[in-house]
C-alpha cells in the first residue's frame, strides 16, 4: 500500500493512503515513516509546532504562485525520496 502526501489551499500538509479530492499530492511512497520523514525536512513547520506546512503557500497572492510552491515543493521531496532509494 501507498502512502500519499498532500496539501490544501493552506498550506496544511496531510500524510494519508488516498488523497482527498481537494488536496494536491506532493509525495508517496509505500513506507509513512520514509514519507513522513522526508516531507519534514523539507517543510516549514507551523506555529504550534505539530503542522507542517509547504513553504510558499500560506502567504502567496494567487492561487497560480500556490501551485507553483506545492510544484516546487514536490520536486523537492520527490529529490530525496530518490537520493533515499539509491
Amino acid at each position: 500500500m501507498r502512502h500519499v502526501a498532500c496539501a490544501d489551499r493552506a498550506g496544511v500538509i496531510r500524510f494519508a493512503k488516498r488523497r482527498p479530492k481537494s488536496a494536491l499530492p506532493i509525495g508517496r511512497h509505500r513506507r509513512l515513516a520514509t514519507l513522513r520523514s522526508t516531507v519534514s525536512a523539507v517543510a516549514r513547520l507551523a506555529c504550534d509546532n505539530e503542522t507542517l506546512r509547504v513553504p510558499g503557500v500560506p502567504e502567496a497572492k494567487s492561487d497560480a504562485a500556490a501551485l507553483a510552491a506545492v510544484a516546487a515543493f514536490a520536486k523537492a521531496v520527490d529529490t530525496r525520496l530518490a537520493e533515499r532509494a539509491s
